[in-house]
């Protein structure tokens, strides 16, 4: 039998299923934790679970039109079985390796037949696959970020060390600082400082590094208050945050939105 999805992975299913449902009931929780959530009701988290179920199965493009339950498992079978029986196994081997099909084969139909006839799939450890598992929590991390969908801090922090430039974009285009996690955060420039660049005139914004920053660690950064630039780098160590270098310049024109008085060097081609 495949690997099954984990329980570590589930959790951070039912975190993801959590924020949506407060996302649905209008309140905000972004950087809270999950031990501090708000009292909420079974029909918000309910109606979150179901809608975000919804969206993976649109997004994964599962065809169930024409589809026939265990229609095929029966020739599935004999092909494997066929496959396995000519192989230099032991009988027990073989045994173990047909069992297990037999149980992936299974647990997908059964899967297939919630889709089919509910519009929805089971959460449970022993009917979702860890590949199955891992790929609606990848959509779920993406449907966050592109949406500006609150997420509780422990998913924040799972996914600084997984996706570290998707996540520090996400937090450029909030203006939330990378380390406090608080709002109106400032562009601070890492690689190269402003009055390196020769002044934001000349900020092109590609190939230089920056960092959404609260204003008392962006003052350290441009001034070296409080242990200045080391202490700043000391601290992205610690917290394994790499800052954001900007590749392209659809990059520095969303940013540019944001932070209106910078990349006054870049010129769009026309």
């Amino acid at each position: 039998m495949s690997k099954r999805m984990s329980r570590e992975n589930q959790k951070l299913i039912y975190w993801f299923i959590d924020c949506y449902a407060y996302k649905l009931k209008g309140v905000d929780i972004n950087w809270q934790t999950s031990k501090q959530k708000p009292a909420i009701s079974d029909y918000f988290l309910y109606k979150a679970k179901e809608d975000l179920k919804k969206l993976y199965i649109k997004h994964s493009g599962k065809n169930i039109k024409g589809y026939e339950p265990f229609k095929n498992m029966e020739s599935k079978l004999k092909d494997r079985i066929g496959n396995i029986i000519d192989k230099n196994y032991t009988k027990e081997s073989k045994i173990n390796i047909i069992t297990n099909d037999l149980m992936d084969f299974v647990t997908d139909e059964i899967q297939m037949l919630f889709i089919k006839l509910n519009d929805t799939f089971s959460l449970a450890l022993k009917l979702m696959s860890n590949a199955e598992a891992v790929a609606f929590t990848n959509f779920l991390f993406d449907y966050f970020l592109q949406n500006d969908i609150d997420m509780w801090q422990e998913i924040h922090e799972l996914y600084r060390q997984q996706e570290n430039r998707k996540w520090v974009y996400w937090m450029l285009k909030k203006k939330i600082c990378v380390i406090t996690g608080k709002p109106n955060a400032q562009l601070a420039h890492i690689s190269k400082s402003a009055g390196a660049l020769g002044g934001y005139k000349y900020d092109k914004g590609i190939g230089n590094s920056y960092l959404p920053l609260s204003a008392e660690w962006h003052i350290g950064v441009d001034h070296g208050v409080g242990g200045g630039r080391n202490k700043l780098m000391e601290k992205l160590k610690e917290l394994n945050i790499e800052p954001f270098e900007i590749k392209t310049e659809e990059e520095v024109k969303e940013l540019k939105k944001i932070y209106k008085r910078h990349f006054k060097g870049f010129k769009e081609k026309k």
